[in-house]
């Protein structure tokens, strides 16, 4: 769906989302660009995802990801540990503005189906450990040729992706896991792990 400013999906709640947007703007925190020509979408990691795949395309392997944040016009990649920008609203809410670096990108075919799912692992001692527990989600096809951004080598990122999150503590065993497809038919996965070690599930 298209919107002006900034976009969310995090909980289905499409008027928590525009009022933090508005927060942002009030409280001078980045503000995702227009997302463009995006819609939701249900990824599946074993799959290609809803995007079209283009037959035209004869690209194989996997995407090469990193996982980062940005405002829409740069890419700032999140190091093992790093914790990304936690921004509060007036009326308590919280969010972050994440990206993904894709080094193997097909240029000739632009469009990627984008997911981010942020959770938290409660242990008890050892690998003792609960479900994960999902605390953001923010899921889109970008197809706008101006959300690519490019980069080195090659590679483009895709940011300003605005992810509502709730219970976000420092203290806490967290991760950040991003999903990605391309318009040949390849896929790719990585995660950030953050705060205590834990025992996490296979993605």
């Amino acid at each position: 769906m298209r919107r002006n400013g900034c976009e969310t999906r995090a909980h289905g709640s499409r008027g928590v989302g525009m009022a933090l947007v508005l927060a942002s703007l009030v409280m001078g925190c980045p503000t995702p660009p227009d997302p463009g020509n995006e819609g939701t979408y249900v990824y599946d990691p074993y799959g290609s995802g809803t995007i079209d795949k283009d037959p035209a395309c004869k690209l194989t392997g996997t995407l090469e990801l990193k996982l980062g944040e940005g405002d829409g016009t740069n890419f700032l990649p999140l190091e093992p540990g790093q914790e990304p920008v936690l921004y509060h609203g007036p009326q308590g809410g919280t969010h972050v503005i994440l990206g993904v670096h894709v080094a193997n990108p097909a240029l000739e075919f632009p469009g990627l189906s984008v997911k981010f799912v942020l959770q938290r692992q409660r242990c008890f001692s050892g690998s003792d450990c609960l479900s994960p527990e999902n605390m953001g989600l923010d899921e889109r096809v970008v197809m706008s040729p101006e959300r690519f951004v490019a980069q080195e080598g090659g590679a483009v990122s895709v940011s300003g992706m605005l992810v509502l999150v709730s219970n976000w503590t420092p203290t806490e065993s967290r991760r950040i896991q991003v999903y990605v497809a391309d318009r040949c038919g390849r896929i790719g996965s990585t995660s950030l792990e953050l705060g205590p070690p834990a025992t996490w599930p296979a993605q």
